[in-house]
């Protein structure tokens, strides 16, 4: 709670006021809101005022909405830190050498699809998986985090905008719900520890299939809410670099931006990459479903050929993430600087 005394330690530069959400990067516009509103009560001075988290675009959509509201500005920190995540997979590279991914043989299957908690981009993927009959071309996980109940999401509002997922909705309750959780195979026999989260990496998922479907963490229905559309960079997407695989990845516009600013290279000669583009949360989740069916049309082979065809792509980008590892001014930027 805020007392006189405190308040004047923030304002004579003697105490930083921090809100610390270091451990993810969803955050909400109604917060921002809240923060403004007890600066304009308490008269708080907004510049010994910070907020931190792994939103990378969070800086970027504050900026537009503070000058859009002439507010005073607070300092927004960006983290990247679950890089740190793959690690555990950089230190074990003996174990899972690059040379694993050059045998020439076909693989199995298509692609790898896992997902975690049951969040509503992630249930689109998998029911539009289903619902197109590609359940068996790929590695496909939908486990629920934490013991996490299987999802009703008929009444969501997020999800049911404008009936567009009518059909889908309907598709899922009645198909997919009654499979949930849905766990890999060669992953039955493992102690389920959070099977995808966090520094868990299944090696022959990723040489025995060509490409990656993450579903990352933050996807924002709201087209209104200019915070909220976030950059959030997890392990999902690091697990898909360092398994050697091409990915599309359902998460908000500019994804793949900002992964080609800090060093990745991307994947046209897979996907149609105007998805990044399209600003309507909508209309970027019928083009992905689009370019999914679309590869998957192809046959073994021909991915086969693509997938070799970029091999050198697939190798810089692990390269890249290995260098990321212990590159603290990347990862963390002048997070550490707040704390001196």
């Amino acid at each position: 709670m805020l007392n006189k005394e405190l308040i004047n330690l923030i304002n004579t530069n003697v105490v930083k006021l921090i809100f610390d959400f270091s451990a993810e990067g969803t955050p909400r516009h109604s917060w921002f809101t809240a923060i403004h509103r007890m600066i304009k009560k308490y008269k708080i001075k907004s510049s010994n005022v910070y907020f931190i988290s792994m939103d990378m675009k969070l800086g970027e959509n504050y900026d537009i909405w503070s000058e859009k509201l002439n507010l005073p500005k607070i300092n927004i920190i960006g983290l990247n830190y679950f890089v740190e995540y793959a690690t555990h997979w950089v230190l074990k590279k003996k174990k899972f050498p690059i040379e694993d991914f050059k045998v020439d043989k076909i693989r199995e299957k298509k692609f790898t699809c896992l997902n975690g908690a049951y969040r509503e981009n992630r249930i689109i993927i998998v029911s539009e998986l289903f619902r197109n009959g590609l359940e068996n071309d790929g590695y496909i996980s939908c486990i629920g985090n934490y013991g996490e109940p299987p999802r009703d999401i008929r009444n969501s509002a997020e999800v049911d905008k404008d009936l567009t997922f009518k059909d889908l909705i309907k598709y899922y309750m009645d198909s997919v719900y009654p499979k949930l959780p849905i766990v890999i195979d060669m992953e039955k026999d493992m102690e389920l520890i959070e099977p995808y989260i966090g520094h868990s990496y299944v090696h022959e998922m990723y040489t025995n299939s060509y490409f990656n479907i993450v579903t990352e963490t933050s996807y924002n229905f709201d087209t209104a809410a200019i915070i909220g559309n976030s950059i959030f960079l997890t392990e999902k997407t690091y697990r898909a670099i360092f398994g050697m695989q091409p990915f599309i990845v359902v998460s908000n516009p500019g994804f793949l931006k900002f992964l080609k600013s800090i060093g990745f290279k991307t994947f046209p000669e897979f996907f149609d990459e105007s998805y990044d583009e399209i600003e309507n949360p909508i209309e970027r989740m019928n083009t992905i479903v689009n370019e999914i069916k679309k590869i998957c049309s192809l046959s073994l082979e021909e991915l086969h050929d693509r997938y070799y065809n970029i091999f050198d792509k697939l190798e810089h980008n692990r390269n890249r993430l290995i260098e990321m590892v212990n590159d603290r001014k990347m990862n963390y930027g002048n997070y550490l600087d707040v704390f001196e």
